[in-house]
């Protein structure tokens, strides 16, 4: 206060700022205005992709067992859309064979990778009084053998009757990426006992003193392997099926050596192939054709280039091999019309290296080879030539698979 000169005391006022606000506050501002930012920019993210509705939906957990077509439902980008429809996959992987000869209660959907193991699934449901299940066909591969340069052109090298010729549609002034392969000459090769080494002198040097063969996961579950079999089976036994079970378990007996003498069967050959070291791994791996595929557009997209140093040989008698998508339920139905009809599903399968049915549900390449071409990636001549293979009955598939792999 102030007391003046005649003695009067002359109050004082002072102006005390207000406290500010926590939300002005320096310290406040300099950690949560950027988390702020970042949250409002990723809301609009949502919004704008449709996603942010997501929680607000019902979300039904299908269940499903699958063998190699789990890396399609395994892939982000259709769980993304699949979630986009209020679906979440839930995945027991298994081999083909092995979903075949077990139980499938409790699944919404079996999706084993041929139509051997689906028909021996869809009479088991039939035999135990289930409803019947629903069959959908989205997508398709072929299988191939796939190998390593060095390997490809030691079985390509110029003789009377090369193992393996380079494609005709393959560009020029750019190395092949895609072979055929009679398999009666491959097969010649196997029955000889020829090593790499011996097959590539005098002209080629190859340090690997192995027995010439493919190399297949396990017989007794997986369909690809069943599938090489039947290729094998058909092509040393003259283009003929067998017809009786005494006549499957002969040939069975005479090609054993042939699928045998790999060893060991691996679990999951695409990997071993596809590995840093996996040509001294597996020089040649039974696979279907998309893992291969999907794997050249990875590289296509991260380099900018194929990998060269991979290439397929296509067996020049094709078997078909078209997976089938078994609903046994009504939510099972709901995904597999769904993956069979959704634009945004049919053009992630081609970008996995799928080939897609077309729109007369017909086995032509058109969206799949115009999908390759647009990534710059070369177009392979169809799996399934003129020249086909035939399996056996499935009860005589299934003698000579047990008699092989001794299931």
């Amino acid at each position: 206060m102030t007391i003046s000169p005649g003695g009067v005391v002359e109050p004082e006022f002072t102006v005390v700022e207000p406290p500010r606000s926590i939300f002005r506050r320096k310290r406040f501002l300099g950690v949560f205005l950027p988390a702020g930012v970042v949250a409002v920019v990723g809301a609009i993210a949502l919004f704008a992709g449709g996603v942010m509705a997501l929680p607000l939906r019902d979300v039904v957990v299908v269940s499903g067992r699958l063998a190699s077509k789990s890396e399609f439902f395994a892939d982000a980008k259709v769980r993304r859309i699949l979630m986009a429809h209020g679906i979440q996959v839930s995945l027991d992987r298994a081999g083909s064979r092995d979903i075949a000869v077990n139980s499938t209660d409790g699944y919404d959907f079996v999706f084993p990778s041929g139509q051997p193991a689906a028909l021996l699934i869809k009479q088991r449901l039939a035999q135990s009084g289930h409803r019947p299940a629903k069959t959908y066909k989205p997508f398709f591969s072929p299988i191939v053998l796939a190998t390593y340069r060095e390997y490809a052109d030691v079985l390509a090298k110029p003789t009377a009757e090369p193992v393996a010729t380079v494609q005709k549609a393959a560009p020029q002034n750019t190395p092949p990426l895609y072979y055929d392969m009679p398999m009666d000459r491959f097969i010649g090769v196997i029955e000889k006992g020829t090593t790499w080494d011996r097959l590539a002198a005098p002209d080629r040097r190859l340090d690997n003193s192995n027995r010439v063969l493919a190399q297949t996961s396990d017989l007794c579950s997986s369909n690809s392997s069943a599938t090489y079999l039947g290729l094998v089976a058909f092509v040393a036994n003259g283009n003929v099926i067998p017809q009786t079970e005494a006549d499957a378990v002969a040939l069975a007996r005479k090609i054993k050596p042939l699928l045998t003498a790999q060893g060991l069967p691996g679990d999951d050959l695409s990997r071993s192939y596809l590995a840093p070291d996996g040509q001294g791994l597996a020089p040649i791996a039974v696979i279907y054709e998309h893992q291969f595929l999907a794997h050249q557009l990875r590289a296509l997209g991260q380099t900018g280039k194929v990998d060269d140093r991979r290439v397929l040989l296509y067996p020049a008698a094709q078997l078909q091999t078209v997976p089938e998508f078994l609903a046994l339920t009504p939510e099972g139905e709901r995904l597999g019309e769904l993956i069979t009809t959704d634009p945004d599903l049919r053009r992630r399968a081609l970008e996995l290296g799928f080939r897609v049915f077309e729109a007369d549900d017909t086995l032509t390449t058109g969206q799949f080879a115009e999908f390759l071409t647009e990534r710059g990636l070369p177009v392979p001549s169809s799996g399934i030539g003129d020249t086909e293979t035939f399996l056996p009955s499935l009860p005589l598939l299934e003698k000579m698979i047990t008699e092989i792999g001794e299931c």
